[in-house]
């Protein structure tokens, strides 16, 4: 059945008729108005009238346009003509830098001035239009910019001139509306980061307190201007990650502190690192911990970099005595850091644990301490640091300190081996092994004691090849007690393969192999008496990894020894081998009949 047609009736009288939609290559025009087309156009033409003729008669036509175009945007500002009033402050502003030909520097300077003052003033009396105080802060910029041209960019003047406009330029962002703040911020971005670079290469080049202290100065007043740009939450987003400004101020206010102070005399330089000492101590005792502190970050890092700074000018300088004294003090504050602030124990326990060996080393550098007693230090430095971890387990302050522990030890082992004798390198290997398996049983950590088996294994073969022993044994039985230590608990509940079959392999294998070609009659002895002890205790344990071990040593050893000529002694040794499984193999019979408890097959064996 055929659909009717559609009909369309009229609108109601009186009410307008709907406009036809617009075509979807024009939906782009339909956000510009004619009011805006007009605007621009006359705005372009006023300006390019105004501009055109360089003549005294043009200059006086430009300025007498660019008053009245100030005229009107301020009457349309009144009567709250938005676009009207940007676009003539706009046509004004053109038309006042156009008509300017000040030929001299000194000129310059002074009609820019002029030209931020009246926009800032105007600013002021039409609140409303934007185009003012952006029009105030380029020119202000412009006319330091012209007075800086062709001066020394080291001098004070000139870093005066950049810090100065930078902080101008902060301050505008931090309270101005934020159209206007946003183009202070990114326009004093630059100033910024030249005066503080300027700043900071003066500081710590000149030696005159005189010059030194001013420019300290401006370098903290820019700092503190750039952290107040985090309390004005609509500019956050264009400061980076929370942290980033509070620790780029206070690194600036470290730098600066610790250039200003050591450009005072040589005492300056340690003082640097305890006013940073200090700081940190402070920090830890009264900042606020929470996220959105600033305090905290900046103070940190206000303290980090003057502490560091003052430790590497004594370390270039050769003052290790100060350095070692400095190190040692700053131990204090990271323990009050670590105690009072746990989320700042990550990185507070190993910087307390690096002064400390720092401090030794140094020490010993220097003289203060006997080369043979700073090893030994190092050494209960690295066992307390692993017993403080231990007291950390399953914390994130656990693993750094660990880790900085480890590291301590090393160092320490390896201090004891450059004295030359191996049999302390050996002692310290085998405590700094016995600590690290004891961390591990505490926190069940893998890696620890994989590495304390490691090191417990070196220990053993240093202490053998320094004795000059050459028998095999000496290093594979030392290295099977190290499996069974790494194994650990596992020797009683996980599968024998695996718990004991590494210790019992690297036992027997190298003993087995050398008791065949090597005819040795002590070694088939030992290797004899070994295995048959070793499967008669698996026999009543009931486990099957050193059962079969040791019987198939046993057996191949019998076998192998049988071929060639055994002295009187091993044929004896090996039939009351035989004799013994033989017994033991007919009792274990009777206990089945007697027992159902008894193992019924080697696959019960675990």
């Amino acid at each position: 059945m055929p659909q009717e047609p559609e009909l369309h009736y009229p609108p109601p009288l009186g009410r307008p008729l709907s406009p036809r939609p617009a075509p979807p290559s024009d939906e782009g025009l339909r956000r510009v108005t004619p009011q805006q087309v007009l605007l621009a156009a006359g705005a372009v033409a006023v300006v390019v009238a105004g501009a055109a003729s360089l003549s005294l008669v043009g200059r006086l036509g430009s300025t007498v346009l660019a008053l009245a175009a100030t005229a009107a945007s301020v009457r349309s500002a009144r009567r709250g003509l938005r676009a009207s009033e940007e676009t003539l402050a706009i046509a004004a502003v053109s038309l006042a830098v156009l008509g300017d030909r000040a030929g001299s520097t000194g000129r310059g300077v002074l009609v820019l001035g002029l030209l931020a003052g009246l926009w800032w003033l105007l600013g002021r009396i039409a609140p409303s239009t934007v185009t003012w105080p952006v029009a105030a802060w380029l020119s202000a910029q412009f006319a330091v910019l012209v007075a800086l041209t062709g001066g020394d960019p080291a001098a004070l003047p000139q870093v005066a001139a950049l810090l100065g406009t930078a902080v101008a330029g902060l301050l505008v962002a931090s309270r101005a509306r934020r159209p206007v703040a946003l183009i202070a911020l990114v326009t004093a971005a630059p100033w910024w980061i030249t005066g503080v670079v300027a700043g900071l290469r003066l500081v710590w080049t000149t030696t005159s307190g005189s010059t030194a202290v001013p420019t300290g100065l401006l370098l903290v007043a820019a700092a503190g201007a750039l952290l107040a740009l985090r309390r004005r939450p609509s500019l956050r987003p264009l400061l980076g990650p929370r942290p980033t400004v509070p620790v780029l101020a206070g690194g600036v206010t470290g730098a600066s502190v610790a250039g200003v102070l050591q450009a005072l005399g040589p005492a300056g330089v340690p003082t640097a690192g305890y006013v940073g000492l200090v700081t940190a101590a402070l920090v830890g005792q009264f900042a606020s911990p929470g996220p959105r502190s600033l305090l905290r970050p900046a103070g940190l890092a206000l303290a980090a970099t003057a502490t560091g700074a003052s430790v590497v000018r004594l370390l270039v300088d050769g003052h290790l005595t100060a350095l070692a004294l400095l190190l040692l003090t700053a131990a204090a504050p990271a323990v009050l850091v670590a105690a009072r602030q746990p989320a700042d124990r990550p990185g507070a326990l190993p910087v307390t644990v690096g002064c400390l060996a720092g401090s030794a080393l140094l020490a010993e550098a220097d003289g203060s301490l006997t080369p043979g007693g700073t090893g030994p230090l190092l050494l209960a430095l690295a066992v307390l640091a692993l017993a403080a971890a231990t007291l950390e387990r399953h914390s994130r302050s656990e693993v750094p300190l660990a880790a900085s522990a480890v590291l301590v030890g090393v160092v320490a082992v390896a201090h004891l081996g450059r004295t030359g004798h191996a049999a302390a390198a050996s002692v310290g290997l085998a405590v700094l092994g016995a600590a690290l398996v004891g961390y591990a049983s505490r926190t069940e950590r893998v890696p620890a004691r994989a590495l304390g088996c490691a090191a417990l294994v070196g220990a053993a073969w240093l202490a053998v090849g320094d004795a000059g022993v050459r028998v095999p044994e000496a290093y594979t039985l030392p290295l099977a007690a190290v499996l069974l230590l790494y194994a650990g608990r596992r020797l009683r509940t996980a599968g024998s393969w695996t718990s004991w079959g590494p210790a019992l392999v690297a036992a027997f294998g190298p003993s087995v192999v050398l008791s065949l070609v090597q005819p040795d009659l002590l070694r088939v002895l030992l290797v004899v008496l070994a295995a048959t002890l070793t499967t008669i205790t698996a026999t009543g344990a009931a486990v099957r990894a050193p059962f079969l071990v040791g019987a198939t040593s046993l057996v191949v050893v019998a076998v192998g020894r049988l071929a060639a000529v055994l002295p009187a002694a091993g044929s004896v040794a090996v039939a009351v081998a035989g004799v013994l499984l033989l017994a033991v193999g007919a009792s274990y019979e009777s206990r089945r009949r007697q027992a159902r408890e008894a193992v019924a097959s080697l696959a019960d064996m675990r």
